[in-house]
């Protein structure tokens, strides 16, 4: 069992930090022990009197599996008592307001049902002492139903703190929820509009694109970072090289063809297959995506194979590894069929696996007992600790998002990790996959420029 001593330096300062703020973002990096530093924190104000119980909204797996266990690994947070809000809408209200507790943790997908229960609630109600947003990042979207319904009653809490390892997963806009909600709207003011109009423009005549004016970088900067702890790289134990690897395959002539009439005229015909036709162009990439990986969903719902280029070259990837054990990460349902296909009996992390389930995998893969793990990166992006059953991770298909980019690949290459480890990405030459990866990549590098910048601040 681990001893208060034993939190790195760094969680010390982020548990006092948060202790004496009111509002407050903690931008640490994954695998820097949030959850721990939080914890720390929230018993030293439960032990001098400051709160009587906090209450955690959190992604619904690191509610489940993270907080309840983590007070178990630590002795001075032995005696929290920890109570997963979960179950039917009867069973939530009875655990939340019928059951003793120092922190309440809900998942966010309830966050709608916990604020109309909140609103029945009396001000001084010992629900409002503290909130506290785990992976704050998921209330970036100002327009989300979720982020404006606890806006609504957010000036409510005594106390405000987020955790989040990308504080801008797609943007400087994504920062205008994640601040409303910490500072009770005292920063910015309520309407997203009129902030992005005044400190952005548009670099599109649709409006969809916003860019930070250069003369608010500073301003906006300034503005987070005096509700913001960060620390750096430099503070978190040293860990072996994450080294990225690309597999490049080639789509063969036939499937090179449906690619190229899809991409110029929105519908595509393979072999003596009925033609597969797109609505739009944003419905089209999600075909083209298809293509590269070797198929395509037809209207009805069915499926024309079209290639095994990534397929055999997975086999061909496992192969090399000498028996290594590897994570696999796929994005369509097609992919995990031919994976499965490859491997039978494969375990997946994704749509169709219960928490019992994925719980059970995960605890396999940490004792090396599987040879493979396929995983969507929607479900793996938060909560999972795969550090411990090896170093090989393969990308199937690429992911579009910087955020489910990152958080999966942290999955692995986190504290506890002690060898080398290889992102191993299998793309197909001239498709989609290399604009997927490069804006990957391009936001994964903003989001550090971020993260040095505050810390200059």
């Amino acid at each position: 069992m681990r001893l208060k001593s034993d939190l790195r330096a760094a969680q010390q300062r982020t548990a006092t930090y948060l202790y004496e703020h009111d509002s407050v973002q903690a931008v640490l990096p994954m695998g820097a022990g949030k959850t721990a530093a939080a914890l720390t924190a929230i018993t030293e104000m439960l032990d001098d009197g400051v709160i009587r119980c906090a209450l955690a909204l959190a992604p619904k797996r690191v509610a489940q599996l993270v907080w309840p266990v983590e007070v178990k690994l630590w002795e001075h947070l032995q005696h929290l008592r920890v109570v997963h809000v979960t179950g039917t809408p009867e069973r939530r209200l009875k655990l939340l307001l019928n059951t003793e507790a120092d922190i309440y943790v809900v998942g966010i997908d309830n966050t709608q049902w916990l604020v109309d229960v909140l609103l029945k609630l009396p001000d001084h109600h010992k629900l409002f002492d503290l909130l506290l947003i785990d992976e704050l990042s998921r209330f970036k979207n100002p327009r989300g139903a979720r982020a404006k319904a606890l806006r609504k009653i957010i000036k409510r809490w005594n106390t405000r703190w987020g955790l989040t390892g990308t504080p801008r997963p797609n943007g400087w806009e994504d920062q205008f929820m994640p601040m409303s909600l910490m500072t009770a709207n005292g920063i910015w003011g309520k309407s997203f509009d009129k902030w992005r109009e005044e400190r952005f423009m548009a670099v599109d005549f649709h409006q969809r694109d916003w860019v930070l004016r250069p003369e608010w970088r500073d301003r906006t900067i300034a503005d987070i970072a005096r509700y913001s702890i960060t620390i750096s790289e430099a503070d978190m134990p040293e860990l072996p090289p994450l080294t990225p690897v690309f597999h490049w395959v080639s789509l063969p002539p036939a499937a090179r063809k449906a690619y190229q009439d899809m991409e110029r005229k929105l519908f595509a015909k393979y072999d003596n297959n009925p033609s597969v036709l797109a609505a739009n162009k944003a419905v089209a990439t999600g075909k083209l995506a298809q293509i590269a990986n070797g198929f395509m969903y037809a209207e009805d719902g069915t499926v024309q194979h079209i290639h095994t280029e990534k397929a055999d070259q997975l086999v061909e990837l496992f192969e090399e590894l000498n028996g290594d054990a590897g994570l696999v990460a796929y994005e369509f349902i097609e992919d995990l069929d031919v994976i499965k296909s490859l491997y039978p009996g494969i375990p997946h992390l994704g749509r169709g696996t219960t928490d019992a389930q994925a719980a059970k995998y995960e605890a396999a893969w940490n004792r090396r007992e599987l040879p493979q793990l396929a995983l969507h990166p929607a479900s793996a992006g938060h909560g999972l600790n795969l550090q411990f059953g090896g170093a090989q991770m393969i990308w199937y298909s690429m992911t579009w998002s910087a955020e489910l980019y990152d958080q999966t690949l942290k999955r692995f290459h986190r504290p506890g990790q002690n060898r080398r480890c290889f992102a191993h990405h299998i793309l197909a030459r001239d498709t989609v996959d290399e604009i997927k990866y490069d804006r990957v990549i391009m936001k994964m590098s903003e989001q550090e420029a971020f993260r040095k910048y505050l810390r200059k601040v």
